[in-house]
């Protein structure tokens, strides 16, 4: 039971793993994702097994205010860097800009940095479903174009982001309200919730990394 509190590491440390046996073959958006995922595992890590480390103010929500303008900004300039568009570029970069200055609004001035800051992780994982899903929708109209979809690295990375910000999202939209009710069964719901987002998004990146392990660019698979 204490393990499957634990597997979204799993997953995780896995995604890591696959990115590092992968990282040569890589092209070179795909690479922003190693240190990404080095800083998760050791951020889960530590989170685990020294909480104690990562608390100020008798709890560790500023971390996740972090992680999450971290990972904002990531998907954000992987999701720029699949249409070399520079219209396409500008819109996905104002994007990440509306979701940082929404993020520092709510930390500072609505929550603080010492609580989780709800708002902005909303909006972030709005900004992010809303990235990918434009991306999946111009990629499916094109589908003709691309023999070997289900293997192609882009793809599996923006369908794992989507299942993940939209899982993410109805999560921490309710997340004040079901709190306050204090009720346990709510924190199971919770913890099995970010599961599947984490199951979701790690995933899709192992795979889209094997892909890459198997060829020498996803421009091979098209």
């Amino acid at each position: 039971m204490i393990f499957m509190f634990y597997l979204y590491f799993v997953f995780e440390l896995f995604a890591l793993i696959t990115c590092v046996h992968a990282y040569k073959k890589l092209d070179s958006n795909f690479k922003i994702f190693l240190p990404f995922l080095v800083f998760v595992v050791v951020y889960e890590f530590i989170n685990m097994f020294f909480l104690k480390l990562l608390l100020l103010h008798h709890s560790n929500a500023w971390c996740n205010n972090l992680e999450g303008l971290i990972e904002l900004v990531v998907y954000g300039q992987f999701m720029a860097s699949l249409d070399e568009r520079k219209q396409y570029k500008t819109r996905v970069y104002m994007a990440v800009a509306i979701g940082i200055a929404i993020t520092l609004i709510d930390v500072f001035f609505i929550h603080s940095f010492w609580t989780l800051a709800t708002m902005a992780i909303v909006a972030q994982n709005i900004i992010l479903a809303t990235m990918s899903f434009v991306y999946l929708y111009n990629l499916l109209n094109h589908a003709d174009d691309y023999s070997h979809l289900l293997s192609f690295p882009p793809f599996l990375v923006a369908t794992g982001l989507f299942l993940y910000s939209l899982t993410s999202y109805f999560y921490y939209a309710s997340f004040d309200s079901l709190l306050a009710k204090s009720n346990h069964q709510f924190f199971v719901i919770a913890h099995l919730i970010c599961e599947i987002s984490c199951l979701y998004i790690y995933t899709f990146l192992s795979i889209a990394f094997i892909c890459f392990a198997r060829v020498k660019s996803y421009t091979d698979i098209l």
